[in-house]
């Protein structure tokens, strides 16, 4: 049985037979909003100023605790809100050095048993 889709795939694809965009399951597509909300900056997307950590920001702070629960407060904070379809079973995020912050953030998916994971390592290239 194949697998159920939940929209166009970003980036845009197009098929190989040139019928349309790749379309995304739901796995892939809860991966990406939960990508998407931890990379934006607040402010950045139109008409919703509260929308995204802005992790890029912490990585000119110094790699304190209060640094560390700061941000894992914001990344459930932000998850809670904009992806309330997820439960967060585990967040592991650690403030490398001024320049790199590396977050691991288990998660499923409800209603689906769908249990995966996302790792990010930021750092300021």
């Amino acid at each position: 049985m194949p697998k159920e889709t939940s929209g166009v795939a970003f980036p845009l694809e197009i098929t190989s037979d040139n019928a349309g965009y790749r379309l995304s399951d739901v796995q892939e597509t809860v991966k990406f909003n939960i990508k998407n909300v931890i990379l934006t900056n607040p402010g950045e997307r139109i008409w919703n100023p509260n929308f995204g950590v802005g992790i890029k920001r912490a990585l000119f702070e110094q790699p304190t605790q209060l640094l560390v629960d700061t941000i894992q407060e914001k990344i459930l904070e932000q998850i809670s809100f904009y992806v309330p379809y997820v439960d967060v079973l585990e967040l592991r995020v650690e403030a490398i050095d001024e320049n790199s912050i590396y977050i691991k953030l288990k998660y499923e998916i409800e209603l689906s048993e769908i249990v995966d994971f996302i790792e990010l390592d930021i750092t300021n290239i």
